[in-house]
């Protein structure tokens, strides 16, 4: 492994994913950087979010997990994207990857969880489910009102978590149609959407929803560090001086905390997703549980904290909701995630095979497997 180009593929492999997976460690750190989420949403659903200031160690603990999701989210789409063999094919794998594992979290939100939680009676609930407030509120709902759902908690969202996914999807987006217009892999490019992202996050500073706007950064940077992994030089020594300064900067007030992990964290992400260490090399060989983390977690706090009246202490909530969210996201990966990214491939042929039809006369073997 190039340890001072550790994104640079050698010949015939372009693509960190496939069999490369188990020679890097990005599945570790997803987990890491989830764990990290649940950690903090603990932290601030208890409280509800009220007295926490923007520099509070936990909270930048969560937004430095957040980065880090969003960070490996550019560099692995980027790398989608260059591997893959059409536009379409892109957008399917980027369903599979999102949208079944959602869809069933949602469901199970909406129909598991609200019923047993809600306020209001049972004939109660699905109406207002189903009336145009309830449906509103789907399937990227904050506020349970509308539903009767956690109104006696320090803080009322039902699954703050998902606010980031459509944000993400509108990133794919971008990487398609800069991909399709043949200017992803001009820096100018990128760059040019970084610096509009910075002065959308001037214009919205005192806006916290709005100002959330400066993390699709991080997304941008990660798909900038693969599109030009040749020419970037990781080592020990800036990756140290990076982390000193990222640990530096939660002592001073705030943008500047963001302003360094916008700098440091991209490079430490990157630098330590290719450190040879066979360990954290083959941390996802079990499954990759990170999103099922991420997705089930806020729900399962916000039960926690109903059930007990807000009587249990940090490290029990976290002790209690971090073991039932991995238990959902491992029956979340092995039932749906799994399953769904086996269909990534999936072709013409694969098509006619499930319908029973026969291929057209003439026709030969579908030789097209997409790329990873």
């Amino acid at each position: 492994m190039d340890l001072q180009h550790p994104g640079a593929a050698p010949a015939g492999r372009s693509t960190p994913g496939g069999a490369a997976r188990f020679s890097n460690n990005f599945d570790f750190l997803r987990f890491a950087a989830a764990t990290m989420i649940v950690v903090t949403h603990a932290y601030a659903l208890r409280l509800g979010y009220t007295g926490i200031g923007l520099t509070d160690p936990v909270l930048l603990m969560g937004l430095t997990g957040l980065a880090t999701l969003l960070v490996i989210s550019g560099y692995l789409i980027a790398a989608s994207w260059e591997s893959t063999a059409s536009p379409l094919r892109f957008a399917w794998k980027r369903f599979l990857r999102v949208v079944p594992a959602l869809v069933l979290a949602i469901l199970i939100t909406l129909f598991v969880i609200g019923p047993l939680m809600t306020t209001l009676s049972p004939a109660e609930y699905f109406a207002a489910l189903f009336s145009p407030a309830g449906l509103s509120t789907i399937p990227f709902f904050e506020d349970g009102s509308a539903i009767g759902l956690f109104q006696e908690n320090p803080w009322t969202y039902v699954n703050g978590s998902l606010w980031t996914i459509p944000v993400e999807v509108l990133l794919y987006g971008v990487v398609a149609a800069l991909g399709i217009a043949g200017l992803l892999r001009r820096w100018g490019a990128l760059a040019a959407l970084a610096a509009v992202n910075v002065l959308l996050w001037a214009a919205w500073f005192d806006d916290p929803r709005m100002a959330k706007i400066r993390f699709a950064l991080y997304f941008l940077i990660g798909a900038f560090l693969y599109l030009h992994r040749e020419r970037i030089v990781y080592r020990p020594v800036v990756a140290g001086g990076l982390l000193l300064v990222l640990g530096l900067s939660a002592l001073t007030p705030y943008p500047f905390p963001s302003i360094a992990g916008m700098l440091a964290i991209p490079y430490l992400v990157i630098y330590a997703a290719h450190l040879p260490i066979p360990l954290l090399n083959n941390f996802g060989r079990s499954g990759d549980f990170s999103y099922g983390i991420y997705i089930y977690h806020y729900p399962v706090q916000q039960m926690l904290i109903q059930v007990t009246g807000n009587t249990l202490l940090l490290p029990a909530l976290c002790g209690l909701s971090f073991p039932a969210a991995l238990a959902l996201a491992f029956l979340s990966w092995h039932v749906i995630e799994k399953r769904a990214l086996a269909a990534k491939n999936f072709g013409t042929a694969d098509l006619r095979r499930v319908l029973g039809l026969r291929p057209p006369t003439g026709a030969v073997a579908d030789p097209a497997v997409a790329r990873k």
